[in-house]
């Protein structure tokens, strides 16, 4: 299991929500399903991390909203606003056929015939796809590639941490 992390962020807390300590939260996958069976999460901002337990989660018109044991005010939640919520990969969103955790493709390698061009050192949203910072091996030079299947890049391979670049001038 080349690069697979064995804990996923799934989410980061936006803000407050009423005066009871709930917090709204932005699910990182469009399937938020797995957040209603999470008993406990580890909280992370930069080298912080807060291990809580889950007190409730709930679909509120169409916003996901969770509640945290010893997270009992809008203060209280104010504190822990901007933070990601990390679970167990077993815990995480299941993914569909062909579809990868995007925390999996960081450090995975660029291949273009047959030849290891790149790594991937870190991952971003970007307005029509996610964009992979890759370092080139020839020279050293960080460039972006757009992470969509069949344009830019195809074979992903988790498990070997590959995938095949389609457009190596995306490199120059």
């Amino acid at each position: 299991m080349i690069g697979m992390k064995q804990v996923l962020a799934t989410g980061v807390i936006r803000s407050p929500h009423g005066v009871k300590g709930y917090v709204k939260v932005h699910p990182f996958s469009d399937d938020f399903d797995h957040f209603f069976e999470l008993k406990e999460v580890t909280l992370q901002r930069g080298e912080k991390t807060r291990r809580v337990e889950v007190e409730k989660v709930q679909n509120h018109s169409g916003e996901l909203l969770m509640k945290f044991v010893g997270i009992d005010s809008p203060e209280d939640a104010r504190f822990i606003s901007g933070w990601d919520i990390l679970v167990p990969r077993e815990q995480a969103s299941r993914l569909g056929e062909g579809e990868v955790y995007t925390a999996d493709l960081q450090g995975m390698k660029l291949v273009y015939n047959n030849e290891e061009v790149a790594e991937v050192v870190s991952v971003m949203d970007g307005a029509q796809a996610v964009l992979l910072e890759c370092r080139t091996s020839r020279n050293d030079k960080l460039h972006l590639v757009p992470y969509m299947k069949g344009v830019f890049v195809t074979d992903v391979d988790v498990e070997k941490g590959t995938m095949t670049l389609l457009r190596p001038e995306l490199l120059d």
